[in-house]
């Protein structure tokens, strides 16, 4: 049986619903799973009715019809979901139910945590400055190190935290890496430019919470250790922690960039992919 692993404040996770300034019901393909959409077929009511009225199947998969925008079609303008206020949340798909956790599994272990495209998981790993811990199902309080240890990584003591000192040249690599990946909207590709042309103090120390965010992001990586080896997941930790320090150069919306990113590559599994074979 597999031992789950979470970040401490994993169990302070609430979603913020109509309090988001960014909601999880639009921009997005919401897929229905399998046992969910053959139970939406014998829902009965007009809740049930207007679900069957607004899923389609699309290769073998059911999924939400969605709206302008992309949203989905029980998105209310005031933010809320219609369904949870016509029914409850156990009507809801698995991925509606779980968005933002996500739970993958390495070895011995269930590593589970919640993805930094949710403004609150943003808020909760950015809440204090001291390095990440983790805890088990048993109660055990971890530091990363440990967790590492468990998962049999060679791990040292620089791996657990992120190196300043970038260089104009490790910028511009940073940059021609993020350049290669597929844009999430319009606004990210100028961002890039905009990252190109500005003059930024490379050398200034960055704070302490970037230490978190790049911890943070190796963990969530470590489910692409067996495929990709060791080496190069600590490298992709290390260039989006960069990048999201040079897009902190520009406007100190620590926050708001770490969302911003995990939309554009934490979220979308080719531009993983294309960067961890960028790095490999």
């Amino acid at each position: 049986m597999l031992k789950t692993i979470y970040p401490d404040f994993y169990e302070d996770f609430c979603c913020k619903a109509d309090k988001c300034q960014h909601t999880c019901c639009a921009g997005w393909e919401i897929d229905i799973d399998a046992a969910t959409a053959a139970r939406y077929q014998q829902l009965a009511g007009p809740v049930g009715e207007a679900i069957r009225q607004n899923i389609v199947e699309v290769d073998g998969t059911w999924q939400f019809v969605l709206g302008p925008g992309g949203r989905c079609p029980f998105l209310r303008s005031d933010g809320l979901c219609e369904l949870i206020r016509r029914a409850d949340e156990s009507v809801l798909c698995d991925i509606c139910a779980n968005h933002p956790r996500f739970f993958v599994s390495l070895g011995d272990y269930e590593l589970a945590g919640v993805g930094l495209s949710c403004e609150k998981s943003c808020e909760l790993l950015l809440a204090e400055e001291k390095p990440l811990h983790f805890r088990t199902e048993a109660g055990e309080k971890l530091s990363l190190k440990e967790v590492l240890q468990r998962l049999s990584l060679p791990v040292s003591d620089e791996d657990l935290c992120y190196q300043t000192g970038l260089t104009a040249d490790d910028a511009a690599f940073v940059l021609d890496c993020l350049q290669k990946t597929e844009p999430i909207d319009e606004a990210w590709t100028a961002q890039l430019a905009q990252l190109r042309s500005a003059d930024m103090e490379l050398e200034a120390d960055a704070p302490q919470a970037f230490d978190r965010i790049y911890q943070y992001i190796l963990y969530r990586a470590l489910e692409h250790v067996p495929q990709y080896g060791w080496g190069t997941v600590l490298s992709y930790a290390q260039l989006n922690t960069d990048f999201i320090y040079l897009q902190y150069q520009l406007t100190g919306e620590l926050a708001e960039l770490t969302r911003r990113w995990s939309e554009q590559i934490e979220y979308s599994t080719e531009n993983v992919r294309l960067l961890m074979e960028l790095l490999a």
